[in-house]
């Protein structure tokens, strides 16, 4: 047998054993590299879904804060009693196809206009399902609102600097009321606000000239009489940040003292009465007056006409007809059943214009079971008597001289024992005051009390914040 040489026998020992590490160690690298694709792949397929399920995330979260915007109206009561800084939390709501979402809203105004932080997080339905939180920022401006002022009217159904007198008969023929109550058939209309705001059934300057009858007349509200010494001189000169004459401007309709009555810009002149001083005004007179629109055909209220005071209808076109009404005399509303014919009807703001240099201011009465709705402001003095009613609010500086009114009451309210004299009535009322405000033009220079919430409004971009389970 052939042998080889002991280093030549360790040379071929060393080159044997070399291919079996060599062989190990390449399997193990080539493991390893496919362990590493695998986990790579599953890595991948997990990080393409769950970007999927992030997506689906987002689209629920866009999804709930539309939700929740389209039904604010659901939720205004609720958050609007929200106290600055605290929040609402909606709770998770689960969407078609399993993604679900989580809104909360917090209020962030400290009082002033409602301002609101909506954040809603959205939740895909898998158990990798991403989560996407938006954040809007909401308001809701005001809307129409109840409670209009006009300065300091209107605080009662009558604010007075001057005299009062209320005269019944026959036990409660006079009724005087702060307590308030929407006119008959507007409640139904649903043209008021559901609050009912009380008033003093009369603020006066200086409650020494008053005279009550204490057994045939009817004075109440909360409180039924309030004295307010601070009724001066100027209160009856600015409403607001606004003058006597920025109110006046706004007439659309004057009554001059000769017996005529015409639009602010003189047209359309109607004579009414020629047996001054008085202007007597008549039911066969004022009522609404309608054009057709040569477009629809329709039938509109005409509103250039100056003995179209509205209707009381809610179905009549003129139903939110108020004119501002620029009275320069003294002025009787009057006519009714016992005229024989309907009740004299009229809704508005009507002004009582005055002469500072002479002192001289208008007289504005209602009777013979007329009927207005509204608000009557200015210098001069008023007389609700014989039946008529009142619906609203009298802001009145009597202390004029010149007026034909006796200046013993420059306001006097009775029903003076006529057999056809029926309930004289004196109603304060919010929804009179307010439609009067807002329909005629004067909500420019009007602040309501309670304003209302309004609809929901998103403010600038939306601001998102995204994480992967």
């Amino acid at each position: 047998m052939k042998h080889l040489p002991a280093e030549a026998w360790r040379r071929r020992v060393d080159r044997t054993g070399f291919v079996l590490p060599m062989t190990i160690v390449v399997l193990v690298i080539l493991a390893a590299m496919g362990i590493t694709m695998i986990a790579m792949s599953r890595d991948e397929s997990l990080a393409a879904r769950a970007m999927r399920e992030s997506s689906v995330a987002l689209y629920a979260a866009e999804a709930g804060g539309q939700q929740i915007y389209a039904g604010w109206d659901a939720l205004a009561a609720s958050v609007e009693a929200l106290p600055p800084g605290d929040s609402l939390d909606l709770g998770w709501q689960t969407l078609s196809g399993g993604a679900s979402y989580r809104a909360v809203v917090q209020r962030l105004d400290n009082g002033g206009q409602p301002m609101f932080a909506l954040r809603v997080e959205g939740r895909g339905p898998g158990p990798l399902g991403g989560r996407r939180t938006l954040s809007y920022a909401l308001t809701t401006p005001p809307g129409e609102g109840t409670g209009y002022k006009l300065g300091e009217c209107c605080e009662a159904p009558v604010v007075l600097k001057g005299t009062f007198r209320q005269n019944g008969i026959d036990g409660g023929r006079v009724s005087h009321s702060g307590f308030d109550t929407h006119p008959p058939g507007w409640e139904a209309a649903d043209v008021c606000a559901d609050t009912l705001i009380d008033k003093p059934g009369l603020i006066m300057r200086d409650t020494t000239g008053m005279v009550l009858d204490p057994i045939d007349a009817v004075l109440v509200g909360v409180p039924a009489i309030v004295q307010d010494p601070e009724l001066s001189d100027s209160l009856f000169d600015y409403f607001g940040e606004h003058t006597w004459q920025d109110i006046k401007g706004k007439a659309d309709i004057v009554i001059d003292s000769t017996g005529w009555v015409y639009m602010a810009d003189g047209s359309n002149p109607q004579r009414v009465d020629t047996s001054l001083p008085d202007v007597g005004i008549e039911v066969s007179e004022v009522y609404p007056r309608y054009t057709t629109d040569p477009e629809t055909g329709e039938q509109v209220c005409d509103t250039n006409h100056p003995l179209n005071w509205g209707s009381p209808d809610p179905e009549d076109p003129c139903f939110s007809h108020f004119p501002v009404i620029l009275s320069q005399g003294e002025v009787d509303l009057r006519g009714g059943p016992s005229y024989g014919g309907p009740r004299f009807y009229g809704q508005g703001v009507v002004i009582l214009d005055f002469n500072e240099a002479a002192r001289k201011g208008s007289e504005f009465e209602l009777e013979h079971e007329a009927e207005f709705r509204g608000i009557v402001l200015g210098k001069g003095c008023v007389e609700v008597q014989y039946g008529a009613r009142f619906y609203g609010s009298m802001y009145l500086d009597a202390t004029y001289d010149g007026v034909t009114c006796d200046k013993s009451h420059d306001f006097y309210e009775d029903c003076q024992g006529r057999d056809n004299c029926f309930d004289t009535t004196l109603q304060w009322s919010q929804c009179a005051v307010d439609r009067a405000i807002f329909n005629s033009g004067l909500v420019e220079y009007a602040v309501p009390t309670i304003p209302a919430a309004g609809k929901a409004r998103f403010l600038g971009s939306r601001a998102f914040l995204e994480g992967i389970q």
